[in-house]
């Protein structure tokens, strides 16, 4: 061996005890060679406090005050109480945490009078239904006059003549007299429906129809002259009388109730050799249904416009 490959002998073994030092770990490798569990468990917690972090830090008042809005909207209690205490926790002196502050407590306000009337009216049964002459849906407005139990029913009246209907034996008219007022051309009317009490349900025992209280002249019935007087494409405001046929046993079911729906169930109808030549007929109307109970009218669909005791 010469004196070169001699020297070298030496220094290729410190490079390699070097090399060896240099991949030998500092501490012992966890149980199976893997990365500490507490390590992960650690760095798990950092990423999600961090990403709580970034995510207050993207919050606004005006963010939270739009979903404190849209709770209320969708009259969710809980969820609006929540998102105004983390608004006013975060930002308590924002003007959307004030005025978020008065809205609240008058959605809360209104949730507690609801509660207190439907607790009122299920004490009370149908009899604790609020009673309203007045009726109205978007640009129509129904006010009831008066309601009546006769023999007879008058309408389509002109000058000192009318058309009438008198009710079969055993039966009698429940009649209603009306005003109706619309800003639309052609509009629906109300359906109107009588009922009366069996147990925890209202029982329908007629859909009431319309007919135009009166006319201008004789021949304005006939059609043969010109009346504005029934054109709600000239009138706001028109007279109307509706009635239904009930049973004399079902009168005795008191008290009687004159339901209305905001669903239109009357649309207006031409014959050319009707007399009179327009008038309203029914159409289908589903939300007067066969029997009703204290849940249908809770949505404000429907409304008791006269009880008879």
């Amino acid at each position: 061996m010469t004196m070169r490959n001699f020297a070298r002998a030496p220094l290729a073994a410190m490079l390699a005890v070097a090399a060896l030092a240099a991949c030998k770990p500092s501490s012992p490798p966890a149980a199976g060679g893997g990365p500490d569990p507490n390590d992960i468990v650690a760095l798990r917690a950092e990423v999600e406090r961090l990403r709580k972090e970034n995510a207050d830090l993207r919050l606004s008042p005006y963010q939270l005050a739009i979903e404190v809005e849209g709770a209320m909207r969708a009259a969710n209690e809980e969820k609006a109480v929540a998102t105004y205490k983390q608004l006013s926790d975060t930002f308590p002196v924002a003007p959307e945490t004030v005025e978020m502050k008065k809205r609240l407590e008058t959605f809360l306000a209104q949730r507690r009078a609801t509660e207190d009337e439907e607790k009122r009216i299920a004490a009370l049964g149908f009899k604790g239904l609020p009673v309203n002459a007045n009726f109205a849906h978007q640009d129509v407005a129904l006010s009831l006059a008066s309601v009546s139990v006769n023999k007879r029913w008058t309408f389509d009246s002109w000058g000192d003549g009318w058309r009438f209907l008198d009710s079969e034996k055993d039966r009698k008219m429940l009649v209603a007299r009306m005003n109706v007022a619309s800003k639309q051309k052609n509009p629906s009317l109300f359906g109107l429906a009588a009922y009366v009490p069996d147990g925890n349900k209202l029982v329908k025992v007629g859909d009431m129809r319309y007919r135009f209280a009166r006319w201008g002249s004789y021949g304005a019935f006939l059609g043969t002259t010109t009346d504005y007087g029934n054109e709600f494409s000239h009138r706001s405001r028109i007279p109307f009388t509706a009635a239904v046929s009930v049973a004399d046993d079902d009168l005795k079911k008191r008290p009687l109730y004159v339901v209305a729906t905001k669903e239109g169930c009357h649309a207006r109808h031409f014959e050319r050799f009707g007399q009179p030549q327009v008038a309203y007929m029914p159409v289908d109307c589903g939300t007067l249904k066969p029997s009703l109970t204290l849940e249908d009218f809770k949505g404000g669909a429907l409304a008791v416009l006269k009880r008879i005791d």
